[in-house]
């Protein structure tokens, strides 16, 4: 349990590392993470079935991004192995955030991630992957950066290692740029 209030903690300390004032959204920088994956591409990626998500948005922040989280729950019908780390909770967590056009804030969302680390806010120093314009994982997740949008992206099985849930992360990252490219071309 402990792991999986970190990832979910960290995932959202992160997001609002620029400030968290709630104002009225803009429509232009709305962004809904359950929209960025359904629970089909999830399935497919991790061989679960998934619950349709819960959505839960910060909104407008105060420095100009709209933050969006979506949560499904694995196998949201079988009881939760109690002997397994995190009591057997299982889950997928996407936060999405479109920033403000053409002030790097996207980029500066992944910098965070190492500024973390260096602080000892998160465990592992973060390595670099190929998605988007930008890619690190983190230990527990997968961050990626798209133009003026980014997310993070974690899979919390436990007994299934870091290596296998980075793994399932990377199949589902490019289901979210896809989307977001389709988005970004209406």
């Amino acid at each position: 349990m402990k792991r999986a209030l970190a990832t979910a903690m960290a995932t959202a300390l992160l997001s609002g590392a620029m400030g968290s004032a709630v104002f009225a959204a803009e429509p232009s920088l709305e962004i809904n993470a359950c929209e960025l994956l359904t629970p089909a591409d999830i399935t497919a990626a991790i061989g679960l079935p998934v619950d349709q998500g819960r959505r839960q948005d910060e909104g407008m922040s105060r420095d100009g991004q709209y933050s969006s989280t979506c949560f499904w729950t694995i196998e949201p019908g079988k009881a939760p192995d109690q002997t397994a780390p995190g009591r057997g909770r299982r889950f997928v967590i996407l936060n999405a955030q479109r920033w403000p056009a053409g002030r790097d804030m996207a980029k500066k969302f992944l910098q965070a991630f190492h500024e973390s680390a260096d602080q000892g806010v998160i465990a592992n120093q973060p390595v670099p992957r190929k998605f988007g314009d930008e890619a690190l994982w983190w230990g527990d997740g997968l961050a990626v950066r798209k133009g003026d949008v980014s997310f993070g992206l974690s899979v919390f099985m436990p007994k299934r290692g870091e290596a296998r849930t980075s793994a399932l992360e990377e199949k589902l990252a490019p289901q979210i740029l896809k989307r977001l490219d389709r988005k970004t071309a209406v």
